[in-house]
């Protein structure tokens, strides 16, 4: 991955966790997620994030 595609992993990441209030700890599976659904093709931040979300929902 390149720094860029990094730092929109990250900031995702990081807005993911804000919008449900997600601890920053090695339980977190918000990660793995955003990473799994970035390899899968899913390349615009805010479709990204609109997946991980909706994936966080259905999980809880």
């Amino acid at each position: 991955m390149l720094p860029e595609h990094v730092d929109l992993c990250q900031r995702v990441y990081d807005n993911a966790r804000a919008a449900r209030g997600l601890e920053n700890d090695a339980m977190n599976p918000v990660a793995a997620l955003v990473l799994t659904l970035y390899r899968h093709g899913v390349h615009e931040e805010s479709e990204l994030l609109r997946r991980t979300l909706m994936a966080l929902d259905e999980s809880s």
